[in-house]
Protein backbone atom coordinates (compact mmCIF):
# COMPACT_ATOMS: atom_id res chain seq x y z
CA UNK A 1 0.00 0.00 0.00
CA UNK A 2 1.05 3.68 -0.31
CA UNK A 3 1.51 6.12 2.39
CA UNK A 4 -1.85 8.06 1.22
CA UNK A 5 -3.64 4.85 0.67
CA UNK A 6 -2.57 3.87 4.61
CA UNK A 7 -3.87 7.27 5.65
CA UNK A 8 -7.32 7.06 3.09
CA UNK A 9 -7.83 4.33 5.52
CA UNK A 10 -6.87 5.50 8.58
CA UNK A 11 -9.35 7.62 8.19
CA UNK A 12 -11.74 5.60 7.16
CA UNK A 13 -11.68 3.41 10.22
CA UNK A 14 -11.65 7.03 12.32
CA UNK A 15 -14.76 8.08 10.52
CA UNK A 16 -16.98 5.19 11.00
CA UNK A 17 -15.45 4.66 15.00
CA UNK A 18 -17.18 7.93 15.29
CA UNK A 19 -20.53 6.82 13.98
CA UNK A 20 -20.13 3.92 16.28
CA UNK A 21 -19.22 5.82 18.79
CA UNK A 22 -21.70 8.30 18.75
CA UNK A 23 -24.48 5.24 18.61
CA UNK A 24 -23.52 3.18 21.16
CA UNK A 25 -21.15 5.50 23.62
CA UNK A 26 -17.81 4.08 24.13
CA UNK A 27 -18.12 1.39 26.80
CA UNK A 28 -20.51 -0.52 24.51
CA UNK A 29 -18.23 -0.88 21.82
CA UNK A 30 -15.93 -3.51 20.33
CA UNK A 31 -13.50 -3.83 18.01
CA UNK A 32 -15.68 -5.66 15.96
CA UNK A 33 -18.80 -3.22 16.18
CA UNK A 34 -15.87 -1.12 14.28
CA UNK A 35 -14.86 -3.43 11.83
CA UNK A 36 -18.61 -4.11 10.90
CA UNK A 37 -19.22 -0.15 10.91
CA UNK A 38 -16.37 0.39 8.36
CA UNK A 39 -16.59 -2.77 6.34
CA UNK A 40 -12.47 -3.81 6.97
CA UNK A 41 -11.23 -6.75 8.77
CA UNK A 42 -10.09 -7.10 12.36
CA UNK A 43 -6.77 -7.77 11.18
CA UNK A 44 -6.76 -4.28 9.42
CA UNK A 45 -8.03 -2.30 12.69
CA UNK A 46 -5.13 -3.92 14.39
CA UNK A 47 -2.54 -3.10 12.05
CA UNK A 48 -3.65 0.76 12.73
CA UNK A 49 -5.26 0.74 16.26
CA UNK A 50 -4.18 -1.34 19.07
CA UNK A 51 -7.28 -1.58 20.81
CA UNK A 52 -10.75 0.91 21.07
CA UNK A 53 -8.76 3.23 23.29
CA UNK A 54 -6.97 4.29 20.62
CA UNK A 55 -9.33 4.56 18.55
CA UNK A 56 -11.81 6.88 20.34
CA UNK A 57 -7.83 9.10 21.06
CA UNK A 58 -7.94 9.22 17.59
CA UNK A 59 -11.18 10.33 16.69
CA UNK A 60 -11.04 12.50 20.01
CA UNK A 61 -8.18 13.99 18.46
CA UNK A 62 -9.69 15.00 15.23
CA UNK A 63 -12.34 16.67 16.83
CA UNK A 64 -10.50 18.46 18.95
CA UNK A 65 -8.25 19.04 16.09
CA UNK A 66 -11.05 20.85 14.43
CA UNK A 67 -12.20 22.83 17.24
CA UNK A 68 -8.69 24.26 17.84
CA UNK A 69 -8.54 25.53 14.33
CA UNK A 70 -11.45 27.17 13.68
CA UNK A 71 -11.00 28.64 17.26
CA UNK A 72 -7.31 29.95 15.96
CA UNK A 73 -9.00 31.09 12.64
CA UNK A 74 -11.24 33.74 15.22
CA UNK A 75 -7.97 35.40 16.18
CA UNK A 76 -5.69 37.57 14.42
CA UNK A 77 -2.87 40.17 15.24
CA UNK A 78 -4.93 43.33 14.18
CA UNK A 79 -7.83 42.63 17.00
CA UNK A 80 -7.03 43.74 20.65
CA UNK A 81 -6.39 41.51 23.61
CA UNK A 82 -9.80 40.76 24.89
CA UNK A 83 -11.34 40.32 21.46
CA UNK A 84 -8.98 37.69 20.74
CA UNK A 85 -9.56 35.54 24.08
CA UNK A 86 -13.18 36.22 23.66
CA UNK A 87 -13.36 34.97 20.05
CA UNK A 88 -10.88 32.13 20.15
CA UNK A 89 -12.57 30.71 23.63
CA UNK A 90 -16.57 31.14 22.67
CA UNK A 91 -16.17 29.51 19.45
CA UNK A 92 -13.70 26.74 21.08
CA UNK A 93 -16.48 26.39 24.14
CA UNK A 94 -18.87 26.32 20.98
CA UNK A 95 -17.60 23.37 18.92
CA UNK A 96 -17.23 21.68 22.42
CA UNK A 97 -20.45 21.81 22.76
CA UNK A 98 -21.43 20.47 19.28
CA UNK A 99 -19.15 17.36 19.95
CA UNK A 100 -20.49 16.96 23.22
CA UNK A 101 -23.70 16.81 22.56
CA UNK A 102 -23.01 14.62 19.73
CA UNK A 103 -21.10 12.06 21.70
CA UNK A 104 -23.12 12.16 25.09
CA UNK A 105 -23.19 8.47 25.15
CA UNK A 106 -19.25 8.51 25.30
CA UNK A 107 -19.22 11.70 27.42
CA UNK A 108 -21.57 10.10 29.91
CA UNK A 109 -19.22 6.44 29.63
CA UNK A 110 -15.86 8.50 30.11
CA UNK A 111 -17.69 10.08 33.34
CA UNK A 112 -17.23 6.57 35.09
CA UNK A 113 -13.41 7.50 34.99
CA UNK A 114 -12.84 11.12 35.20
CA UNK A 115 -9.08 10.57 34.97
CA UNK A 116 -9.23 8.89 31.27
CA UNK A 117 -11.64 11.90 30.73
CA UNK A 118 -9.29 14.40 31.81
CA UNK A 119 -6.58 12.69 29.89
CA UNK A 120 -9.00 12.93 27.00
CA UNK A 121 -9.42 16.88 27.31
CA UNK A 122 -5.53 17.67 28.06
CA UNK A 123 -4.45 15.93 25.06
CA UNK A 124 -4.12 18.97 22.96
CA UNK A 125 -3.33 22.03 25.65
CA UNK A 126 0.44 22.53 24.51
CA UNK A 127 -1.76 23.67 20.97
CA UNK A 128 -3.85 25.29 22.52
CA UNK A 129 -1.20 27.07 25.26
CA UNK A 130 0.92 28.08 22.10
CA UNK A 131 -2.24 30.39 20.34
CA UNK A 132 -2.66 31.34 23.95
CA UNK A 133 0.91 32.88 24.05
CA UNK A 134 0.77 33.82 20.33
CA UNK A 135 -2.36 36.19 21.45
CA UNK A 136 -0.43 37.62 24.82
CA UNK A 137 2.75 38.29 22.32
CA UNK A 138 0.06 40.14 20.32
CA UNK A 139 -1.03 42.22 22.93
CA UNK A 140 2.14 43.51 23.91
CA UNK A 141 3.62 43.92 20.21
CA UNK A 142 0.24 46.19 19.85
CA UNK A 143 1.29 47.81 23.08
CA UNK A 144 -2.47 46.80 24.41
CA UNK A 145 -1.31 44.86 27.47
CA UNK A 146 1.87 45.64 29.42
CA UNK A 147 5.66 43.82 28.89
CA UNK A 148 6.14 40.66 30.09
CA UNK A 149 9.32 38.86 30.44
CA UNK A 150 9.41 35.00 28.19
CA UNK A 151 8.74 33.57 31.78
CA UNK A 152 6.16 35.40 32.72
CA UNK A 153 4.55 35.03 29.37
CA UNK A 154 4.44 31.45 29.58
CA UNK A 155 3.02 31.58 32.68
CA UNK A 156 0.33 33.78 31.64
CA UNK A 157 -0.07 31.10 28.56
CA UNK A 158 -0.27 28.32 30.81
CA UNK A 159 -2.48 30.26 33.42
CA UNK A 160 -5.41 31.44 30.95
CA UNK A 161 -5.10 27.64 29.19
CA UNK A 162 -5.68 25.58 32.57
CA UNK A 163 -8.41 28.56 33.86
CA UNK A 164 -10.57 28.22 30.54
CA UNK A 165 -10.37 24.49 30.41
CA UNK A 166 -11.69 24.25 33.79
CA UNK A 167 -14.28 26.77 33.24
CA UNK A 168 -14.97 24.61 29.70
CA UNK A 169 -15.12 21.30 32.19
CA UNK A 170 -18.30 23.08 34.26
CA UNK A 171 -19.90 24.10 30.97
CA UNK A 172 -19.48 20.51 29.09
CA UNK A 173 -19.55 17.83 31.63
CA UNK A 174 -21.81 19.46 34.54
CA UNK A 175 -24.08 21.98 32.33
CA UNK A 176 -23.47 24.97 34.27
CA UNK A 177 -23.26 28.51 33.21
CA UNK A 178 -25.66 28.54 30.04
CA UNK A 179 -24.72 32.53 29.26
CA UNK A 180 -21.27 31.51 29.12
CA UNK A 181 -20.69 33.95 25.88
CA UNK A 182 -21.41 36.90 28.47
CA UNK A 183 -19.30 35.36 30.94
CA UNK A 184 -16.33 34.53 28.65
CA UNK A 185 -16.55 38.49 27.69
CA UNK A 186 -16.59 40.06 31.02
CA UNK A 187 -13.69 37.71 32.03
CA UNK A 188 -11.46 39.08 28.67
CA UNK A 189 -12.46 42.58 29.15
CA UNK A 190 -11.09 41.86 32.84
CA UNK A 191 -8.00 39.49 31.93
CA UNK A 192 -7.18 42.86 29.63
CA UNK A 193 -7.39 45.86 32.33
CA UNK A 194 -5.43 44.21 34.66
CA UNK A 195 -2.60 43.34 32.18
CA UNK A 196 -2.67 47.02 31.03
Amino acid sequence: MKVDENDKVKEEIIKASGVVFERYGYLRVSMQDISNECKKGRSTLYHYFKNKEEVLDAVCGKLFSHCLEESAASISKRRSFSANIESFNSIKIKNLREVVLKYQLVIDDLKQDPAQLMLKTRAFADDEIALVKQMIRWGIENKDIVELSEEDTQFLAETLSAAFKSFEQEIMIFGRFPQFESKIAWLSQMLHKGLM
